[in-house]
This record gives structure tokens, C-alpha cells and sequence, in this order.
């Protein structure tokens, strides 16, 4: 096993990348606030990535460079532009949020021409280990992705088939009505829906996937085949969303909506591709509250709480 990392190693090429895109102020929608706050999430998000962006490029920088890794920090630039202007016209419905999310995929692809393994790291992605992600996951094994099931999903046994959903009182779903469309409870009801409509045997238990650290090799972009009948699949999302006749219920037909990471679990699903749970230490999620355990590798700052992260991180990892 040493031997194949070091043999990976010295033949795989590998780039680590994120993205950040200062969407304009025009262009953000309004999501529902972190817990304990009254702004909308886009609106802090914004103001906090414009403070701490330098800062957050620096830190992803020089994890790649004390491993000998290329990286790469795409920006607002002319190739950003010409995707969302196209996005745009022939997807209006898209928030630029969804198109900047369906880009960092597309990115994927174009990295693949000439690399064999890729770590796509979202900018509030902070290392704070000096582990090669690369040694302590065997990428070939399968997508390394956060892969999991939602709190409020309830038994499984009653989620079989709409008409049983219909019947259930929304209360048993604990939250599901004040559900974010970019909630893990959205996306998860999302995907259902969508393997029921392309009618192809879907696992038992269906995971939501977290797009904002990504594990993955060439072969396994192939394999996904991401973009292939991608406006088929928008027409569907689109049709879940706004049919009037729909079968699911009101409460969740209006947390569909046309995100990256429903997507990426439904084509994982469909075309059999393997998956590689990352685990809590590579990927920690600080949302509700600003907290990180020992020996976590890859701090996830959902809440935008930079300003924290930095302090914390100045104490203990400098």
C-alpha cells in the first residue's frame, strides 16, 4: 500500500483549485439567515468573502505548496464571464449562485485535459494540517465527497412512494417547511424526485452530496459524464418544480430548485459511479456554532465566520 501511494504520487499530476466570484449585489437572492441571525445569508456571505478572500486563497495556497501541488484560484475573469453570459441566456431561471456552482463541475473538466487527480476545495474551505489529502485518500477507490443522509428526512419506510409522503402530516418532517432550497432536506427530495422520473433503480438509501470539497480523478469525471443531456435534465428539474398537478406535496415541491450537488448525486446514482464517504476530520462542517475538534484536517466555514476561523486558527496552527 505505501509503495502504490508513492507510486501514485510520483506519477498522477495534481492540481488543488477553488473559486471566487464577487457576485454583484444586484445578483444576489435572498436566502433564509444563519441560525441566531437576521441577514440573508448571500448578503454576509458577500461582505465576509470580500474581507477574508485574500486571507482564505492564502491559507488553500500554502497547504498546495508545502505538499508540491499546483493551485489555482479562479476569479472573475473573461472565461467566468463568457460561461455566465451564456448560462444566463439559456438558463434564466438560474440564480448566478447555481451558475457559479455549476461552473466549479465545469472547471472539473477542463483541469481533467491535464490532470490526473483533482482537489477542488470551495474558498471557505480552511486546511489546517499538513496530511496530504492525496496520501490519506486512495482517489481511485472512489469521488471522495461528503455523502449523507439529512436530520429530517424520518423513516425511511414511509418515504417509498409519494402517495405515502402525501398522507404524512408535515409536522412529522421537523423542518422540512422552512427548508432553504439549497438545504440538505431540498436536495435530498430533489433527487428522489428526479431518479423517480428517469425511472432507474435508485439505493435504498439516497445521500446528499456536498460539493464544497471534492476528491476526484479523470476517469471518475468521465464516468459521471456531468454535463451529458444536461438541459434534459434542467427541463426536469424545472418541470418538478412548477408542475400544478404535481404528486408531491406543496411543502416540498417548493424547496425544488436546479442546484449542482442534486445533480451530482443523481448522475453518481445513475451511472454507477463509485463513491468514497470523506469523513468528518477532512471535512468539518462549522455552521450552528464556531467549534473545531482535534485533528480535524479541513475546516468547512459554512457560517462565514472568518473573522473567528482566523483567530482560532492564528492560535493554534501558526
Amino acid at each position: 500500500y505505501i509503495y502504490d501511494i508513492i507510486l501514485r504520487g510520483i506519477i498522477m499530476k495534481r492540481i488543488i483549485f477553488s473559486i471566487y466570484i464577487d457576485i454583484p449585489e444586484k445578483e444576489l437572492d435572498w436566502q433564509p439567515p444563519f441560525k441566531g441571525e437576521t441577514e440573508s445569508k448571500n448578503d454576509k456571505s458577500k461582505r465576509e468573502f470580500a474581507l477574508y478572500k485574500n486571507w482564505l486563497a492564502e491559507r488553500q495556497r500554502s497547504y498546495a505548496e508545502a505538499l508540491e501541488i499546483e493551485y489555482k484560484l479562479y476569479e472573475y475573469d473573461d472565461q467566468w464571464k463568457a460561461f455566465d453570459s451564456e448560462y444566463k441566456q439559456k438558463y434564466p431561471f438560474l440564480t448566478t449562485y447555481n451558475i457559479i456552482n455549476f461552473y466549479k463541475i465545469h472547471l472539473m473538466y477542463i483541469l481533467k485535459e491535464e490532470f490526473d487527480e483533482i482537489l477542488y476545495l470551495d474558498l471557505d474551505v480552511l486546511p489546517i494540517t499538513k496530511e496530504n489529502f492525496f496520501d490519506a485518500w486512495n482517489l481511485t477507490a472512489g469521488i471522495v465527497i461528503r455523502a449523507e443522509r439529512p436530520y429530517a428526512i424520518g423513516v425511511q419506510d414511509e418515504l417509498d412512494n409519494p402517495d405515502t409522503i402525501r398522507r404524512l402530516e408535515a409536522d412529522r418532517l421537523d423542518g422540512i417547511k422552512y427548508a432553504s432550497v439549497r438545504s440538505p432536506t431540498a436536495k435530498y427530495w430533489n433527487s428522489r424526485a428526479m431518479m423517480q422520473e428517469l425511472t432507474f433503480q435508485a439505493p435504498k438509501e439516497i445521500c446528499v452530496f456536498n460539493t464544497g470539497i471534492v476528491g476526484i480523478t479523470k476517469t471518475q469525471l468521465e464516468e459521471l459524464n456531468y454535463f451529458d443531456k444536461f438541459d434534459e435534465y434542467l427541463d426536469i428539474m424545472t418541470e418538478l418544480r412548477e408542475d400544478e398537478f404535481s404528486l408531491w406535496p406543496k411543502y416540498i415541491q417548493e424547496i425544488f430548485g436546479w442546484d449542482n450537488e442534486t445533480l451530482f448525486a443523481v448522475k453518481c446514482y445513475e451511472n454507477n459511479v463509485k463513491i468514497n464517504k470523506i469523513n468528518r476530520k477532512w471535512h468539518w462542517f462549522m455552521d450552528n456554532f464556531n467549534f473545531v475538534p482535534e485533528k480535524t484536517a479541513f475546516i468547512h466555514i459554512i457560517n462565514k465566520e472568518f473573522k473567528w476561523a482566523k483567530v482560532w486558527y492564528e492560535k493554534n496552527c501558526l
